[in-house]
């Protein structure tokens, strides 16, 4: 079973807000709007800039009206930047509504880290920037607001596969919270909430049925793929070989590789595995998934019908 980091995206607020505030739906407004709709931002932790431009569209996108802008650091109202004598943290921290003073604070990136990576680091500021409009931690519900995160997605959410991230970040929740600080509409949250970390591993190829000499003996062959290339961050979580599963049905192809079971590779890839099955006269059909060392089965199995008389 993969490992799971816990990440604190915020345990320290740097300004205290006017109070708390529980929202009806599930927000808690800790912190006053800033005025003209507008927040004025600079990026001195250059290494996360991906990162900050994810958390920075996500809000843009909510439809509340108010909108971060990057400007020249003299300009800024908000300074985004590293924490001081430290290099890989698990949390972040950041001010709480308006502020003369506004700070976020974020960790650099290292995408060998699970704690440090471009993905936490978007999970984290889009984060740290709700501070920053006002809203407070979340704790009866899913919310991007939750104050403890893991890779696969704030607390108190459904959590992401292993090989995803959640990259629809905002809920509605966390979207009504904005609008009642700064006014505006709700926009529907497009696109998939969670986004795959890397390309699915290949399926099995050159599917063969033989027959043996024993009697209702058959030989299924099938030619192991090329490991898929995984982010670094994401190696030291690996917890299973990599595997495959096949399934021989009659009449009809299986849809579903977690209905049966996985078998650990017994060859190097690019050659061939060879089962055994006994089968009675029929059609049936062979489905051959490859399984990635995260659980994670080929997109679509390799098929191969069979008709024995």
């Amino acid at each position: 079973m993969a490992t799971r980091f816990v990440c604190a995206c915020v345990l320290a607020v740097l300004a205290a807000g006017t109070g708390v505030l529980q929202g009806a739906r599930g927000y808690v407004v800790g912190g006053q709007p800033w005025p003209g709709g507008v927040i004025r931002y600079y990026n001195a932790a250059a290494d996360q800039s991906w990162a900050v431009r994810q958390a920075v569209d996500t809000w843009n996108a909510s439809g509340a009206a108010v909108r971060f802008v990057a400007v020249p650091a003299s300009r800024a109202q908000v300074r985004i930047e590293h924490f001081p004598r430290v290099s890989c943290t698990i949390n972040a921290e950041a001010t709480v509504g308006y502020s003369a003073r506004a700070r976020i604070y974020i960790f650099r990136r290292d995408e060998r880290s699970p704690y440090c990576n471009s993905y936490m680091a978007a999970q984290a500021l889009a984060h740290e920037l709700g501070h920053v409009l006002g809203l407070g931690h979340e704790t009866r519900g899913c919310s991007l607001m939750n104050p403890v995160a893991t890779p696969e997605g704030p607390a108190l959410c459904p959590q992401s596969k292993p090989w995803q991230w959640r990259c629809r970040m905002l809920t509605s929740d966390d979207v009504a919270g904005a609008i009642a600080l700064y006014g505006g509409t709700a926009r529907p949250q497009s696109g998939v909430r969670n986004c795959d970390l890397y390309a699915g591993i290949r399926a099995p190829t050159d599917v063969e049925v033989r027959a043996t000499p024993e009697t209702h003996g058959y030989q299924i062959s099938f030619r192991r793929p090329a490991p898929i290339p995984v982010p670094a961050f994401l190696s030291s979580r690996r917890a299973d070989p990599e595997s495959f599963v096949t399934a021989v049905t009659s009449g009809r192809c299986a849809s579903d590789p977690h209905a049966f079971g996985r078998r650990v590779w017994n060859v190097k890839p690019g050659e061939p595995q060879l089962e055994r099955v006994r089968l009675g006269p029929g059609t049936y059909c062979v489905a051959v998934w490859a399984v990635d060392s995260f659980t994670r089965p080929s997109p679509q199995p390799a098929r191969l019908w069979i008709r024995i008389v």
